[in-house]
């Protein structure tokens, strides 16, 4: 009877153990967030980024033919908190910087066709 119970435990704990792993393995939000599918999820449309190299401190998007239009820019700079700028409906021809003053080391932005 004994050994029923200890073995009962053991599968109890290897199937803990087995539904946790996954959870641990999923990456963390804020690393999704470097990602265009992240965004596109939240319904910011079409979405690209662009890998810059070092030294770059600002980004200046270019114009959009009609009905085409920005809905997001984010500036990832650095890592942590803070780390990315979310910048709603962005003008092309403006040159954005990251709050920080630190160098870009991607942005992604996203675009939406207007509706008027």
């Amino acid at each position: 009877m004994h050994k029923k119970v200890l073995a009962a435990a053991a599968v109890a704990s290897f199937a803990v153990l087995a539904v946790a792993a996954p959870a641990q393995a999923a990456p963390p939000e804020k690393a999704a967030m470097n990602q265009e599918a992240y965004w596109e999820a939240l319904g910011y449309g079409d979405c690209s980024k662009v890998e810059l190299p070092d030294g770059v401190s600002s980004y200046t998007l270019p114009e959009l033919t009609w009905p085409n239009d920005y809905s997001l820019l984010v500036l990832k700079a650095g890592s942590g908190d803070g780390a990315r700028d979310v910048i709603m409906w962005p003008d092309s021809g403006v040159a954005y910087t990251h709050s920080t003053g630190k160098g870009l080391s991607h942005i992604i932005y996203c675009t939406v066709e207007r509706l008027s």
